[in-house]
């Protein structure tokens, strides 16, 4: 979502800037659960489940710790409104962002060979899995997420940066 930001026009980006939106799980439950159909094997969202993972608010606009990119934070799946602008406001502006994002230039489809790997940063990136599959077809899937509380504070973005430079050791 950073070259979705990058090409977003600079009133937009203003307008955005120091905004939250609020995120809910439900919402990309239930959008899942519509996709499947009568088929489907979701359950709704017990009472449980909701109280365990309560719509979020976070900064519509991230900062990457290394890189210093902005990139657009704001996704059709999760996020349901933007705080403190009217609901109007806030769905026209959601509206566009969305269409923004979906947007041809800022998607990447992979075509799956054997053997291929997939890496991606999920805070910049929007991704949608596909069902391009069949039933019958075995698939091998391991995720591995690196968990994170402190990536956006400057004291982090610091040490990153540091870090993240090349280092010359002479023999």
């Amino acid at each position: 979502m950073t070259a979705a930001y990058d090409a977003l026009p600079d009133y937009v980006k203003r307008k955005i800037e120091g905004l939250s939106a609020t995120h809910n799980f439900e919402n990309f439950w239930e959008m899942m659960r519509q996709r499947g159909g009568a088929k489907t094997s979701r359950a709704p969202m017990t009472e449980e489940q909701k109280r365990m993972k309560p719509p979020v608010s976070h900064p519509m606009v991230l900062v990457h710790p290394i890189s210093g990119r902005k990139s657009l934070y704001a996704d059709p799946g999760y996020t349901v409104s933007i705080v403190g602008i009217d609901n109007q406001e806030s769905d026209e502006l959601l509206d566009f962002l969305f269409r923004h994002q979906l947007r041809p230039e800022f998607q990447y489809a992979h075509r799956w060979n054997e053997g291929d790997v997939l890496v991606w940063d999920n805070l910049r990136t929007l991704h949608n899995a596909e069902a391009d599959y069949r039933a019958d077809e075995p698939r091998l899937i391991k995720r591995c997420q690196a968990m994170a509380d402190r990536v956006f504070t400057p004291e982090f973005a610091h040490l990153a940066r540091e870090y993240a430079r090349p280092q010359y050791h002479p023999a």
